[in-house]
C-alpha cells in the first residue's frame, strides 16, 4: 500500500511540474506573439542604423548643397565621406576632416583667394574611434529617447527616417525637420536632408557607394 501511496505521489509530482513547464511554455508563447506584433521602434532603428554607419566600411561619394529659401543663395560641392574604422575621412566644401582612430585630422577650408591650408593630424591619446562612435550613439539616444525627446521619429522610404522638432530648444542639432537614409547592404549614408529655421536647408546627395577602401581614400587630396 505504502509503495502504491509513494507511487501515486510520484506520478502527481510530475503531473504538476508538467503543468507548470505548459504554463510557462503558454506564457512564452503569448509573449513571443506580442512581440511579434509589436511595431518596431523607428527612434531604436534609427538608432541601429546610426550606430551601423559608424561602424561599416565604405567609401560614400556625392554632393553637398547648402541654400537658403530667402536669399535664394546656394553653395555647393563635392561630398565624400570614407571610412575603415578606426580610421574616417570627409571631404565637403574644400576642407577635410578625418580620425585615426585616437588622433583627429582637420584640413581647414581655405578663405576665397588664399592658398590651401595645411593639415594638422593631432597628438595621440585622445579618444579612440569606438569611444567616439559610443559618444555620438549615447548622445542621439539622449536626444531621441529620453523622457522628453527633442525630435519625433518616423520612418520614410525603406532604409530612411524623418525627423520633426517636437520641442524648442537651441541645442537642436539637425534643424526644426530632418531625413536621414542608410543603405541596407553596407550600412553607409545613404543621404540626408536638415531644414533649419530661417529657411536654410542642408542637402547631402549620395550617387555611389563601394566597399573596397583603399589607403589613398583615407589620405588626404594631394598638396593638403
Amino acid at each position: 500500500m505504502r509503495a502504491r501511496r509513494g507511487l501515486l505521489l510520484g506520478w502527481t509530482g510530475v503531473a504538476v511540474w508538467a503543468a507548470v513547464l505548459v504554463g510557462l511554455a503558454v506564457v512564452a508563447l503569448r509573449h513571443e506573439d506580442l512581440d511579434r506584433r509589436r511595431p518596431p521602434d523607428p527612434v531604436a532603428e534609427l538608432i541601429d542604423a546610426w550606430a551601423r554607419s559608424r561602424s561599416a566600411t565604405f567609401v560614400a561619394s556625392g554632393t553637398y548643397e547648402r541654400r537658403s529659401e530667402v536669399t535664394g543663395a546656394v553653395i555647393a560641392s563635392e561630398d565624400v565621406v570614407a571610412q575603415r574604422p578606426p580610421r574616417r575621412l570627409h571631404r565637403q566644401l574644400g576642407g577635410v576632416d578625418g580620425r585615426d582612430d585616437d588622433r583627429l585630422l582637420v584640413c581647414p577650408a581655405p578663405p576665397p583667394g588664399q592658398d590651401t591650408a595645411p593639415c594638422h593630424l593631432g597628438a595621440p591619446g585622445g579618444p579612440t574611434y569606438a569611444e567616439s562612435v559610443a559618444r555620438e550613439v549615447a548622445g542621439l539616444r539622449s536626444i531621441l529617447a529620453g523622457p522628453s525627446p527633442l525630435y519625433d521619429v518616423d520612418r520614410g522610404e525603406p532604409g530612411c527616417f524623418r525627423l520633426e522638432q517636437a520641442r524648442v530648444d537651441p541645442r537642436a542639432p539637425f534643424g526644426v525637420e530632418a531625413s536621414f537614409c542608410f543603405d541596407p547592404a553596407t550600412g553607409a549614408p545613404a543621404g540626408s536632408r536638415v531644414r533649419y529655421e530661417g529657411g536654410v536647408e542642408e542637402v547631402v546627395v549620395v550617387t555611389d557607394i563601394r566597399t573596397d577602401v583603399r589607403d589613398a581614400d583615407l589620405e588626404p587630396p594631394a598638396g593638403r
